[in-house]
């Protein structure tokens, strides 16, 4: 199984929500078994800017984001993105996943 981390741009919350994303390759196909809302950025509307970041840490916070997600396509365009990609070129460092500062592999 690999994981590498995703960013979902919530243009209309002004907002950009760090997901890290489990999947596995199996028969040539890649499966997501996994998305998890990690961080959101919040921006300033007017210059794009990132005002403040926090942590997703509650269950219900990361099941309100997921849902968010899902219901705009993100999840949808991840996937899609990662069956045209070549797996081996998505970085798989489990330790960039508590990094806030590294920047995802894909954003949507």
């Amino acid at each position: 199984m690999g994981m590498f981390k995703a960013a979902w741009e919530d243009e209309e919350n002004n907002r950009r929500v760090d997901l890290v994303v489990a999947y596995q390759v199996a028969d040539g196909q890649v499966e997501i078994d996994n998305v998890t809302p990690h961080r959101v950025h919040f921006r300033d509307p007017e210059s794009g800017e990132t005002t403040r970041s926090i942590r997703v840490h509650t269950e219900s916070g990361k099941q309100l984001l997921l849902d968010r997600a899902l219901s705009a396509g993100a999840v949808d365009r991840i996937r899609h993105q990662l069956s045209d990609a070549d797996v081996h070129e998505v970085r798989h460092d489990l330790d960039m996943v508590h990094d806030p500062h590294t920047e995802p592999s894909l954003t949507v």
